[in-house]
């Protein structure tokens, strides 16, 4: 900018730094924007809690089916003391997740 006068050097300086920071404010904006509906369309409606079923008497469960899915669980994974037979409740968030994958890996047959 030679030849220019030092006035103009420093409105055309202002008018820059002015734009970029426009242009700056402009663009988080629009970020801002975008992140929010992102948030907006993930979060989805809560499902409705589903009753969990009873369990079942345990004059309900046969003897022998008990017996036979402990031995077949013997079977797989070896001398194992069998806690629960029936549904589990359904675990929500990270800690399922976490306990899904601790629980797979002690698969013997785990591929990866």
């Amino acid at each position: 900018m030679t030849g220019h006068a030092p006035a103009a050097v420093l409105t055309l300086s202002l008018f820059a730094y002015g734009l970029m920071a426009a242009i700056a404010m402009a663009t988080a904006g629009l970020i801002a924007l975008l992140v929010a509906g992102l948030a907006a369309a993930r979060r989805a409606p809560a499902p409705a809690a589903a009753q969990p079923a009873a369990p079942l008497p345990a004059a309900a469960i046969d003897p022998a089916t008990v017996a036979a899915i402990s031995a077949a669980v013997h079977v797989a994974v070896g001398a194992h003391r069998v806690v629960w037979i029936g549904e589990t409740r359904a675990s929500a968030g990270w800690t399922g997740e976490m306990r899904h994958r601790h629980h797979e890996s002690h698969h013997p047959r785990h591929h990866r």
